[in-house]
């Protein structure tokens, strides 16, 4: 049903602005699908490259459906980049797009799997993000060849940005007094995993999987048991639980943020993925060692 609907969408699109794609620009155009996606793909391509976020910051990506005029945005594109499994809609957009021959680059594939449960947050751990950052790299490669080595320079350059972090989180997971955290909803898995932490959350995979009361008492139990100092909040999603757990147990409340897209304030400050993580860092080093 979803195909058939992306299809009629897209004929009627393509005939109102088929004569719209020309471009004084030689840039390649990319598509990404959400923010750290682009940032990927920003870091990359450098000045070679366009790249059009699909899913605006402050929108939670796990919500997001494509409008007509977003799938015309896709249709222009060159090469798509996309996490995977966030993207519910991605496979049926690009099979309504098969003529348009557009690169796609799933760059989370056979990345998403923790003791084989699919978790899609794979760019939070920085080890898993170096791996869709070389998936990425390959197929601007393959797609400009004669800028090939620009795109390995601009990739080696991000990546040691991302060991950088790796480093740190392997550093912060030696010396922790205590490997528990809690967040809002289950996006950690990957960083836990990757890095010898242990994530508790209030809700699951999507920050739409509400909790149970058992959930909510079991982990204020938790909290008052691990004598937990902190709990942490995000910022695309409603603080409401997160501050029901603070007043019961008394846990100061910090952000983690699972990077999905910038909030206001993010936006203004310019963040990037990078600085993001720093934060992130920042905030688990205090956490874990209180």
């Amino acid at each position: 049903m979803l195909k058939k609907l992306l299809l009629f969408m897209l004929t009627t699109l393509f005939i109102l602005g088929c004569g719209s794609d020309k471009s004084s620009s030689d840039k390649i155009k990319a598509a990404a699908s959400f923010y750290p996606m682009a940032e990927f793909t920003r870091a990359i391509g450098g000045d070679l490259v366009v790249v059009d976020t699909l899913v605006p910051d402050g929108v939670e990506p796990h919500d997001w459906d494509p409008s007509p005029r977003d799938l015309t945005r896709l249709g222009k594109s060159k090469i798509f980049v996309y996490n995977g499994h966030i993207e519910s809609w991605a496979e049926s957009a690009l099979d309504a797009l098969s003529e348009r021959k557009i690169t796609a680059v799933e760059a989370g594939h056979g990345l998403d799997k923790i003791n084989g449960r699919i978790d899609p947050h794979i760019w939070i751990s920085p080890a898993k993000a170096l791996i869709e950052v070389n998936k990425i790299t390959e197929a601007f490669c393959k797609v400009d060849p004669q800028h090939a080595d620009n795109y390995k320079q601009n990739s080696l350059k991000y990546s040691q940005e991302l060991q950088k972090l790796d480093a740190e989180l392997k550093e912060l997971s030696k010396t922790a007094k205590n490997k528990k955290f809690i967040t809002a909803h289950a996006a950690f898995g990957h960083l836990a995993a990757d890095y010898g932490l242990e994530q508790l959350a209030i809700a699951g995979i999507s920050p739409e999987a509400e909790p149970t009361p058992k959930d909510l008492q079991r982990l204020v139990r938790l909290v008052k048991q691990e004598k937990l100092k902190y709990i942490f909040m995000e910022t695309l999603a409603s603080p409401k639980l997160t501050e029901l757990i603070s007043k019961e147990t008394g846990a100061k409340i910090l952000v983690l943020d699972p990077i999905e897209g910038l909030d206001e304030e993010g936006r203004k400050e310019k963040l990037t993925y990078i600085k993001l993580m720093q934060n992130n860092i920042k905030n688990l080093r205090l956490a874990l060692n209180e």
